[in-house]
């Protein structure tokens, strides 16, 4: 039972970090809020926070695989979620609204 939770909290914190790597990007910002007057510190902590994530990811695959899958299985993942992202950013950037954001913009 360890090994399938292990692997879900990597999926979910592969995605969330992408997504918010992506959110701290003022292209993106604009597309998925309308507006993207937003600060630059606030933008370059959540990259920190998306690239934190993005490492407990590959915590979470380690532990759950060992060293020598779990990296191997972290870089696929990292690829899926990254394309998800890109996916939902094209087709409905709308549903990024939802996720949790460290300092989300007052407006949404």
């Amino acid at each position: 039972m360890r090994e399938p939770m292990l692997m879900l909290a990597a999926c979910l914190l592969a995605l969330w970090g992408f997504s918010l790597l992506a959110l701290s990007q003022e292209r993106h910002l604009e597309r998925v809020f309308g507006s993207n007057d937003y600060p630059a510190l606030k933008l370059r902590a959540q990259r920190a926070i998306s690239f934190i994530a993005i490492s407990l990811s590959l915590i979470a695959c380690i532990a759950a695989q060992g060293a020598s899958f779990g990296i191997l299985l972290w870089v696929l993942l990292v690829c899926a979620a990254a394309m998800a992202i890109a996916l939902t950013l094209t087709w409905r950037p709308q549903w990024l609204r939802r996720l949790p954001c460290p300092g989300r913009p007052r407006w949404c």
